[in-house]
């Protein structure tokens, strides 16, 4: 079974699979980003955008988007116990879904690197800079927390966006494949050869939007698969749209 999200919106996708208690997988894809629903019997029991697992890259992914396509490959039941039960799962993933359109108002993506104006508890983590993922793991709490309190910080005054991202810290060298990527990324590959970040190749004069495009579009494809690039995949499409609306 497959088709478009327009035609069949993706919480009436998700009730008749729940409510035939089919089994097997849905893959989902709404712009560049994918998500993969594992069903046994019916429940949720499996989530991932690429290697981005579980609850919480399942309650990043749309709720109610306005397309998309999905493929519905039937396969057998599993053991493995539902992530939640089907219908605190829809409740819960679309309150989560409000909560980052809200914390996104002012930083638009997890990735966004943050600085504190005044080092205190708890902001004392943004000190030289950091991002809120990183804050997230230096804290010792969910993502969704980590975003919460960079919201209120931002929001209060006691930290402001810097304008870069933990993304810029990476090192991508280039291998080569043809007939993969769009002539526009060119000249972005002749200068990822390892040798610098991706925060050095904006430096020296790429648009940070045409960096951007190229890692969603490689990163969608296969074409890059860097440990972390299903939540890296999230957060630039994140930026994307954040960008697009400005």
């Amino acid at each position: 079974m497959e088709g478009n999200l327009k035609a069949i919106p993706l919480v009436e996708l998700l009730e008749l699979i729940h409510g035939h208690r089919r089994s097997g997988i849905l893959e989902l894809s709404v712009g560049r980003l994918p998500l993969s629903l594992r069903f046994s019997g019916g429940e949720v029991v499996g989530a991932a955008i690429l290697d981005w697992e579980g609850l919480e890259a399942l309650f990043t992914f749309p709720l109610h988007p306005g397309e998309g396509a999905f493929r519905f490959s039937v396969g057998p039941a599993i053991p493995d116990p539902p992530l939640m039960p089907f219908s605190a799962l829809l409740g819960e993933w679309a309150r989560v879904n409000d909560e980052w359109d809200r914390f996104r108002t002012l930083v638009d993506s997890p990735s966004r690197v943050l600085e504190a104006i005044r080092p205190q508890p708890p902001y004392e983590v943004f000190q030289g800079g950091k991002s809120v993922r990183a804050a997230a793991k230096a804290w010792g709490v969910p993502l969704l927390i980590a975003m919460e309190r960079a919201y209120m910080g931002v929001r209060e005054g006691d930290l402001y966006p810097l304008r870069r991202y933990a993304w810029y810290a990476l090192r991508i060298k280039y291998q080569g494949r043809k007939g993969k990527t769009l002539e526009e990324f060119e000249s972005i590959q002749a200068l990822l050869d390892g040798t610098r970040n991706l925060g050095e190749v904006i430096a020296s004069g790429v648009p940070v939007s045409l960096v951007r495009r190229y890692l969603v579009q490689a990163l969608a494809s296969g074409e890059l698969t860097p440990p972390g690039r299903g939540w890296l995949l999230r957060d630039l499409t994140w930026e994307m749209e954040k960008e697009e609306s400005t």
